[in-house]
């Protein structure tokens, strides 16, 4: 019986649901938002072209490949976040040493800056020394006595 159906090329609403897989009242939008007439009506049965079939088929893969699509994107969506957490924590850790290294670099060079100053400190007092040797030196044996 359902190749003679088929051979006509009319199928029922519950037939083509079955066949596409999808509910009644989706192939009932379906034929109402595209305005398709029906082949063959009976009292409260319709029958319409089978190619509906092929083309709620087409519709149906369709969606599952923007689905498919979607779950993909939400896929890579989460790993890019992932990756994005990682390199913020990283960016974090290289200020921290940053930061640490800056403080370092200040705390070595104002530690120069006195070690400078100190061995300044005494050389100015070692020529302020040998300058007064120097003048005691040149004076001669009667002068230190006097």
């Amino acid at each position: 019986m359902n190749d003679k159906k088929i051979e006509n090329g009319v199928l029922t609403v519950s037939e083509i649901a079955k066949r596409v897989g999808i509910s009644r009242n989706k192939v009932w939008s379906y034929i109402r938002r595209n305005g398709i007439e029906a082949k063959e009506k009976k009292g409260n049965s319709f029958r319409f072209d089978s190619k509906i079939v092929s083309e709620l088929k087409e519709k149906q893969s369709k969606k599952q490949e923007k689905k498919s699509s979607n779950d993909v994107s939400e896929t890579v969506l989460e790993i890019l976040q992932k990756q994005l957490e990682i390199k913020d924590k990283q960016i974090r850790e290289q200020q921290e040493t940053i930061n640490y290294f800056r403080n370092e670099n200040l705390t070595l060079r104002l530690e120069s800056n006195k070690q400078r100053k100190l061995l300044e400190d005494k050389e100015s007092k070692l020529r302020a020394i040998s300058e007064n040797d120097l003048k005691t030196e040149k004076k001669h044996w009667w002068q230190s006595l006097f």
